[in-house]
């Protein structure tokens, strides 16, 4: 077991290394695989939010666990409990990449998106796909920033990801979007 942690944990080391070269010199994320391995819409318990999306949530999910996993080697506990442990951890590590460490990032930068953007009329695009009857994601850039913002499609159609939107209308804590190049027919 301990053979397999250190093997797992120099390819997830070399993996978010790598990442972290092409994100910070060439702005390219996840090794150029723009899209998400599967997206969830509509859960009120965030159950996703605890599996990797991504190659980049893989590298620090295995990474989590290859550490996690030493440790406990060395407290000579049993590989099936190590095993059991070590996934636990891994997705308690994306959990909290995902609600807790992007809100930390903010605080200590004191960037945050104003209240009152994006306003009517502003541009973004689609980053999750909104169904006509659910809701989904765009970003907004705001002085250089991209931000996430949740979407509703405001005429009940779907926009798939990477279509350019429109704000319509604007609610606490999300936006009425419409394509761009959709034509609103009069009931």
């Amino acid at each position: 077991m301990t053979v397999f942690c250190i093997i797992l944990l120099i390819f997830s080391a070399v993996g978010l290394t790598a990442e972290i070269v092409l994100r910070s010199v060439l702005k390219i994320k996840n090794f150029g695989l723009e899209k998400r391995f599967f997206d969830f819409h509509g859960s009120d318990i965030p159950a996703e939010d605890f599996i990797p999306h991504d190659i980049f949530d893989c590298l620090i999910f295995a990474f989590s666990f290859a550490v996690l996993g030493l440790i406990l080697n060395a407290l000579t506990m049993p590989w099936m409990l190590t095993v059991f442990c070590g996934l636990i951890f891994g997705c308690l590590v994306l959990f909290g990449r995902i609600h807790w460490f992007y809100g930390i990032v903010m605080l200590v930068k004191r960037q945050k998106l104003p209240k009152d953007r994006p306003d009517v009329d502003d541009k973004a695009i689609c980053s999750k796909r909104i169904d006509g009857d659910g809701y989904g994601e765009i970003l907004y850039e705001y002085k250089g920033r991209k931000y996430a913002v949740n979407a509703v499609s405001a005429n009940e159609t779907d926009i798939d990801e990477g279509e350019k939107v429109t704000v319509v209308h604007k609610e606490e804590g999300f936006c009425f979007v419409e394509r761009e190049d959709e034509e609103i027919v009069n009931e």
